[in-house]
């Protein structure tokens, strides 16, 4: 581990895979607020007005990567994650962070980083029960990333198939016909712009993998996921959202019923590299 200073966060904690670096802030979260692949700029978003702010009483949107419970409902999942957090070198190299049990909700809530080399991380998220009572949640991972880029989703294809393989959320505000979101045969692309209105999509990702292509870079979550098992929001495992400021890159767990004690896994591989532009679906297709 190598202390940093970021965005103004004193205490925070670098790690490096090939010429990927993560930077995670212990000032607030835990939350890996950095993200760089050699000289390039933060593939993360950090709100400016917040950078270097700790101790609010509210929940605040620092931005970089956080661990949500999910389904969304408030005030349970917008526990604030203002104060200090640990991190702890383990002995397989490792390094878990965690800011202990949420006083509102009676989750643990810890965030364990790997490097794997060759410019991919290891990332495992847990929840824990320490309510005297059984809680019924899914793990949420919230990459929020930096303005201007563009997320691609794989749709889920299966040729000659005689029934539906793909089921979407549409929240309220959603607009279908957003000029920012292609519904490619192969693709689903979102573009962030400015000065627009926020857009959020959800679907059950069988393929296991979303990115974000921004300033020459392609960010690649991979994630597991489960058949027959029941997800949040009428069954997203991958979610997208995007608002005037920036775009997230979500994936979730299934539901899961833990008793007092018990936690869950939901695991991320992370990888970036430098690439050309991803707009189109065209642009998609010859990368991945």
């Amino acid at each position: 581990m190598k202390k940093v200073v970021f965005e103004g966060w004193k205490n925070c904690v670098e790690l490096v895979s090939g010429d990927f670096k993560l930077i995670v802030s212990t000032d607030v979260g835990p939350r890996v607020m950095g993200g760089f692949v050699g000289k390039s700029k933060n593939i993360f978003h950090v709100d400016p007005k917040l950078a270097g702010t700790s101790g609010a009483k509210e929940w605040v949107n620092y931005g970089g990567h956080r661990l949500w419970h999910s389904p969304e409902m408030k005030p349970r999942t917008y526990a604030p994650d203002n104060s200090r957090a640990t991190a702890k070198e383990n002995k397989d190299g490792s390094v878990t962070f965690t800011a202990g049990t949420e006083k509102s909700t009676g989750v643990f809530k810890s965030i364990t980083i790997k490097s794997l080399g060759g410019n991919k991380f290891l990332v495992e998220h847990r929840l824990r029960n320490d309510n005297p009572w059984e809680i019924e949640l899914a793990a949420w991972a919230l990459s929020v990333m930096a303005s201007g880029g563009t997320a691609i989703a794989p749709q889920n294809r299966e040729p000659f198939a005689l029934l539906p393989n793909s089921f979407f959320a549409v929240w309220p505000y959603t607009d279908m016909a957003d000029p920012r979101v292609t519904w490619g045969r192969n693709f689903i692309l979102l573009c962030q712009m400015a000065g627009t209105e926020p857009f959020k999509i959800g679907f059950n990702c069988k393929s296991g993998w979303l990115a974000y292509a921004n300033n020459g870079t392609v960010f690649v979550k991979k994630f597991e996921t489960v058949s027959d098992v029941e997800y949040p929001d009428n069954g997203c495992s991958a979610e997208l959202y995007t608002n005037k400021d920036m775009l997230e890159v979500e994936t979730l767990g299934p539901l899961c019923l833990l008793s007092q004690g018990e936690e869950l896994l939901h695991v991320e591989e992370w990888s970036c590299v430098k690439s050309p532009e991803i707009k189109t679906e065209k642009d998609a297709e010859r990368f991945f």
